[in-house]
């Protein structure tokens, strides 16, 4: 195996099917080929969807044990998510006769399935371990140590001008799914169709407009922020929780006029948080918020989703109120621009452009 990756697979599954994932682990192991395969290869203490987007990151491929089980699993899906993002070839073994749902086959495309039911067997073994000793394990993945970046360093970033700049929506939209993944754990909220969007509503929600930011290193986008002019009544069930925010609920806001704000997500990668990339990106807001004002698109209330402590510190320091729980379980904090305002960070996040 070529030393640019530390596994040559890395095994994706749903807990009822973990008896299947350890058998096929076993014997592809035994055939020389390394896995990964958790909860065995988490490290001691590590942040688990952290170590998950790292071994994907370091797998030469995916090995998806499907079924109706993996179907409605976001731990699966997510990380099929993941490995779509970073372009891993994905080997569908279908270890039941069950067709994949539209969120899965979204993701999968066009695909050769392994069918595997009633049982595993040698044959399909050896049909992965052709699959991986067919593949180009060197050119899988660039080094650009050497690259020239579009955006060298670290820097805030308008969504819409990473599109202008030639950056593919797709792949744009994989990644925000991505960190909200890596920050929002799926044992603590309701992350499903209903309460995340759909595949559909995310690329939607990725418009040219200037209501989106990234914070870019290198030209990898590690984190992002979504904030978006919403009406009385959608920012009103946006407060008392009574829903999610989506695309529909978006107002029509370049002419100008008043309207609600509403923080949809701020998501930064576990290895880049800090309290200064937070405020690089609460910066980013209230700039932006500026700047409607300066063009005659005022803002009264602002309310945000609340899925991490860093965020609630945020929000509480600012002068945010808990108003609600979410359909996510996530918290629902709120103020007034007005107050915000006159609020001494506030202020200095203002002065801080980048």
């Amino acid at each position: 195996m070529s030393n640019v990756f530390k596994y040559d697979l890395f095994v994706s599954y749903a807990s009822p099917n973990a008896d299947i994932a350890k058998y096929v682990v076993d014997r592809i192991e035994k055939r020389g080929k390394r896995c990964f395969i958790a909860p065995r290869d988490i490290r001691t203490g590590a942040d688990y969807a952290s170590e998950i987007v790292g071994a994907i990151s370091n797998s030469v491929a995916v090995l998806l044990i499907f079924s109706s089980e993996s179907d409605k699993s976001a731990y699966v899906l997510r990380e099929i998510n993941s490995a779509v993002s970073r372009n891993k070839t994905i080997i569908p073994l279908r270890v039941e006769n069950f067709l994949p749902s539209e969120a899965m086959e979204f993701y999968l495309g066009p695909t050769h399935w392994l069918d595997a039911f009633p049982q595993v067997l040698e044959t399909h073994l050896d049909s992965i371990i052709r699959i991986l000793n067919g593949m180009n394990q060197n050119n899988t993945e660039t080094n650009n140590s050497c690259a020239e970046f579009l955006y060298p360093g670290l820097n805030i970033v308008d969504i819409s001008e990473l599109l202008q700049n030639g950056w593919d929506k797709h792949q744009v939209t994989m990644r925000e799914i991505e960190l909200d993944y890596l920050c929002i754990p799926a044992d603590k909220f309701e992350m499903n169709d209903f309460t995340e969007g759909t595949i559909d509503s995310w690329m939607d929600s990725v418009q040219e407009y200037d209501t989106s930011c990234a914070l870019v290193i290198d030209d990898k986008i590690m984190g992002y922020c979504d904030i978006y002019p919403v009406d009385n009544k959608s920012f009103y069930d946006l407060k008392t929780g009574k829903s999610i925010i989506d695309e529909k609920m978006i107002d029509l806001f370049a002419f100008g006029g008043s309207f609600d704000a509403y923080i949809a997500m701020i998501a930064i990668d576990p290895s880049t948080s800090s309290q200064e990339n937070y405020m690089r990106i609460f910066s980013w807001i209230f700039n932006k918020i500026k700047k409607w004002c300066d063009e005659s698109i005022l803002i009264n209330e602002i309310g945000m989703s609340v899925y991490s402590q860093i965020t609630e510190k945020f929000a509480k320091a600012l002068g945010f109120t808990e108003t609600a729980i979410n359909p996510a379980n996530g918290k629902v904090y709120c103020t007034h621009m007005d107050k915000l305002q006159a609020n001494p960070l506030y202020l200095k996040l203002v002065a801080n452009r980048n």
